[in-house]
């Protein structure tokens, strides 16, 4: 819970505090920098302290150490790697929930294509949750939907970022919630980018680059057209072709410059193998030095399975895929050891961001802000050779070292 003492960086707009608060005195405003904070209606406020205990960033993990069951994995359905952004992982959760009779909430675009958090009850609705959207999502429509759920004894599956589950997972703890059915799914995260920025972008590429009675279709922020370990964009529209606009202005590249993201992101509480959720998830990028055995083309999950439940759950499902456990070092990624770093003129940026006043001044922005900095530029340059050789780790923890504020 964000106070008037506490800086934005304490707040990771998970939403639980809003929806805890036992008279309503929470809502949450979106800020000049287009992310959601809480404020509170000092009038209906009776100070039962509910918005503190619920908010997931009182605690942090980072720096905690656990021993995870850790996995390289691949779905046997090539069909549902190809339409996966890394081995298809997620959907045998989301199978088999689904055979139980159970529901799933996990990221999808909504008719305007603003991420949201939203609730499946069908292969074909879960199916939109399976690729990486790299947008904060709002999961204001699945705080009591889920109580509900549980309390009606169905079997739930809840996928998000490690602070959104950590959130969700206090508030039904608020709630007395029977959680016996609920199995969770994190991911490895290295930031949330702003809705706001996002909304801005569609907008430029609506104004500028599409017919004026074209729509967009779909969208896929991470297809596998070029490779699954290219991070490249798609956009369908119903007239024309934004392919040569993607290659050059992706909001992929925006993202990864980290410019846009959420400020609690260069702080964050989750970056460690003690993790929030029965599962976490994300791209094994080792592939090339860790001796994986199986065909890795079309993608490869890392997997770490990090609580009893999640055991017993994997042994279920893991007949469904081809897979193999592999050490820390072998898995090894850096936001699993700590965050972020904050590009040093990200402050600049948003200076300059919230002062523009039009679609095509922050088109310009855009541009001249996502080649990232200096830094930002060598890493990912570099990374692929070190991942492919087996330094990726030991480079890592050498720029943790250097660059990185304990």
């Amino acid at each position: 819970m964000l106070t008037a003492t506490q800086m934005k960086q304490d707040c990771c707009g998970c939403m639980a505090c809003s929806f805890s608060c036992p008279k309503s005195a929470i809502s949450m405003k979106e800020d000049e920098c287009g992310f959601l904070y809480p404020e509170i209606n000092h009038e209906l406020c009776v100070h039962c302290n509910l918005c503190t205990k619920v908010c997931p960033l009182q605690n942090t993990y980072t720096g905690a150490d656990a021993v995870p069951d850790i996995y390289a994995l691949q779905n046997h359905q090539k069909a549902i790697v190809s339409e996966s952004s890394s081995g298809g992982m997620f959907s045998l959760l989301a199978d088999w929930t689904l055979a139980q009779g159970g529901v799933i909430y996990g990221v999808s675009f909504d008719e305007g294509f603003q991420v949201r958090h939203m609730r499946a009850d069908s292969v074909e609705k879960a199916a939109a949750f399976r690729t990486s959207k790299y947008v904060q999502s709002d999961p204001s429509h699945i705080y009591q939907t889920i109580c509900d759920d549980l309390a009606n004894g169905l079997t739930v599956l809840l996928t998000g970022t490690p602070c959104q589950i950590a959130g969700v997972s206090r508030f039904l703890e608020i709630k007395h919630a029977d959680t016996t059915s609920l199995y969770t799914c994190d991911n490895i995260c290295h930031g949330v980018p702003s809705p706001g920025v996002w909304k801005d972008y569609l907008e430029i590429l609506k104004s500028k680059y599409m017919d004026t009675d074209a729509q967009i279709t779909s969208i896929n922020m991470r297809s596998k057209r070029v490779s699954w370990k290219k991070q490249v964009m798609d956009i369908s529209v119903s007239k024309g072709n934004l392919l040569p606009v993607l290659e050059e202005f992706s909001f992929n590249k925006i993202f990864l410059s980290l410019f846009p993201v959420r400020p609690s992101c260069f702080h964050c509480h989750y970056t460690s193998y003690k993790r929030p959720a029965d599962f976490t998830l994300g791209d094994f990028w080792n592939v090339d030095s860790a001796g994986i055995k199986f065909d890795v083309t079309g993608g490869v999950n890392e997997v770490l399975v990090n609580t009893e439940k999640g055991r017993k759950l994997f042994v279920l499902i893991r007949e469904n895929a081809v897979y193999q456990p592999v050490s820390k070092a072998a898995g090894w990624q850096p936001h699993l050891e700590y965050s972020t770093k904050a590009p040093g003129n990200q402050e600049a940026f948003w200076t300059e961001y919230s002062a523009a006043a039009d679609l095509k001044t922050k088109e310009a922005l855009l541009r001249k802000y996502m080649k990232g900095s200096t830094l930002t530029r060598i890493i990912r340059k570099v990374n692929p050779i070190l991942q492919k050789t087996g330094l990726y780790s030991i480079a890592g923890k050498m720029y943790k070292k250097v660059f990185v504020k304990k």
